[in-house]
C-alpha cells in the first residue's frame, strides 16, 4: 500500500464500529454493523458504496467518478494519487460512514454515542443538492437524539 492509502485506512480504522477486513479484490474493506462502506485499493483507488441519488450528485458536483467497474451501479470512485487527494477521500469515506450511521439511527441502533450528525455534515461542506439529499432523507432521525 502506499503511504495515503495507510494513513486513511488507519484513519478511518478509528472511528467507532468500524471494522476492517481484507477487500476480496485486494486492498482494505471497511464495514460498519457487518455491511461494506467503502474499500480502498492499494493502487490509490477508494471505492464507496452509497445510494443512487448521492452518486448523481456527486459525479455532478466532480468529488467523485462513476465506479471503475461498475459505472452504473451507485458505487463511485475517487482516485488518490498523492497526499494531497487524502482530504477529499476522507471526506467522501466520512459521508458514507455517516450516511450508514443515519440508516442504522433509523433502525434503532447507535453505535457513535457522542456523534453529532448534524455537526458533523455541516463539517462536510456538501453541496447545497447533496446536503439536502442527506438531510431530507433522514429528517427524522438526525436531531433525534442529543449527543451525551
Amino acid at each position: 500500500m502506499t503511504a495515503s492509502i495507510d494513513r486513511i485506512v488507519s484513519r478511518v480504522a478509528r472511528w467507532p464500529g468500524v471494522e476492517t477486513a481484507p477487500h476480496r479484490f485486494g486492498g482494505t474493506e471497511f464495514r460498519v454493523a457487518g455491511k461494506e462502506i467503502g474499500h480502498v485499493h492499494d493502487a490509490g483507488v477508494v471505492d464507496l458504496a452509497i445510494t443512487k441519488s448521492i452518486r448523481d450528485s456527486l459525479l455532478t458536483d466532480g468529488l467523485a467518478d462513476p465506479h471503475h467497474v461498475l459505472p452504473d451501479s451507485a458505487w463511485v470512485t475517487y482516485r488518490v494519487r498523492s497526499e494531497v487527494d487524502v482530504p477529499g477521500a476522507m471526506r467522501l469515506l466520512r459521508l458514507a460512514y455517516l450516511w450508514r450511521l443515519l440508516a442504522l439511527r433509523r433502525r434503532g441502533i447507535d453505535f457513535e454515542q457522542t456523534c453529532d450528525i448534524e455537526a458533523e455534515l455541516d463539517r462536510l461542506d456538501l453541496s447545497f443538492e447533496l446536503d439536502g439529499i442527506v438531510r431530507t432523507t433522514f429528517r427524522d432521525v438526525i436531531q433525534r437524539r442529543e449527543p451525551a
